[in-house]
């Protein structure tokens, strides 16, 4: 009779009912042994399938040892059946990408906030905002890191980090949005007055303030572009487009009958090429000519 009864259990103790193990891995898992718990959550996986229970298991335990991957993979799997877990998915995300912070380890940061995103986009914390939106910019991929530099600067306005104002600047530029980069740049050169970055925010704020003058003119706004224009040369940058600051200024006043101011401007072109090499020498040559020769009653506008 003995001989029975054990052989029994021995049969029950293989066929292992699902709860057996789940309860046991929960056991294992309370007593700080996490890898056999999961051993035995895998064991549970494979005898029931994607059973809500099995995985949120899995996927809370990997996340808890902070193996990403895994606990992705299992939050995938989970959330696909359940939606309703999507909050414990959440906060297993966010601790995991706050332990990133803490190593320092951006790319690791940013993939756990990837999955929050995906779960629930809007959801990244205001203060994980600014790492994350760093590891996009260090990458070069500017249009992700735009909307999280944007929550930065609604919750800093008065008070963005120079640093922080000159990544927002860059991250326009090179969307190529000029408007939106000038006007960050100008705000990062009012905040630093010296520095290795300094130069680079004068080339491209210079660079974006001509072409700005350039559309300006071509629409018909020479106000708008004379301002634009008298700022690359307040700038002094880019160098190589100085002679064509100094000449499209002069063209413009050419235009409104400014022709003293506009001669000064026209002169100017021809002291930044002392061998007369340039390729607005002639122009701006010719210009002088025709200020000083002009006839009264015939002055011509551009």
């Amino acid at each position: 009779m003995a001989v029975a009864i054990l052989g029994g259990l021995w049969v029950a103790g293989c066929r292992g009912d699902v709860r057996d193990h789940l309860a046991w891995g929960d056991r294992l898992l309370g007593s700080g042994r996490d890898e056999a718990a999961l051993a035995e959550y895998q064991v549970a996986l494979r005898k029931r399938g994607d059973d809500p229970d099995v995985l949120l298991r899995l996927a809370h335990g990997y996340a808890h040892l902070d193996r990403l991957d895994e606990a992705s993979d299992y939050y995938v799997r989970l959330l696909a059946i359940d939606s309703s877990y999507a909050n414990q998915a959440l906060a297993d995300f966010l601790a995991m990408a706050r332990r990133a912070l803490k190593t320092r380890d951006r790319p690791r940061l940013a993939r756990a906030l990837e999955q929050v995103e995906s779960i629930r986009p809007g959801s990244v914390p205001d203060d994980l905002a600014l790492p994350f939106a760093r590891y996009y910019y260090e990458l070069g991929e500017y249009a992700s890191a735009l909307p999280l530099y944007l929550t930065v600067l609604a919750l800093q306005s008065d008070s963005v980090e120079p640093a922080v104002r000159y990544e927002i600047a860059r991250v326009y530029y090179e969307l190529e949005d000029c408007a939106q980069a000038l006007g960050h740049y100008r705000r990062f050169l009012a905040l630093r007055p010296s520095g290795v970055a300094r130069g680079t925010a004068r080339w491209h704020a210079g660079q974006c303030a001509y072409q700005l003058a350039e559309k300006d003119r071509l629409a018909g706004r020479p106000a708008g572009a004379l301002e634009k224009l008298e700022l690359v040369i307040e700038l002094g940058a880019p160098q190589a487009l100085l002679d064509d600051a100094w000449f499209e200024r002069g063209q413009i006043l050419f235009s409104m009958g400014e022709f003293d101011e506009a001669s000064r401007s026209y002169q100017r072109v021809l002291d930044l090429n002392p061998t007369r090499t340039g390729r607005r020498v002639r122009e701006a040559e010719d210009r002088i000519r025709s200020i000083r020769y002009r006839a009264p009653a015939n002055e011509e506008v551009r």
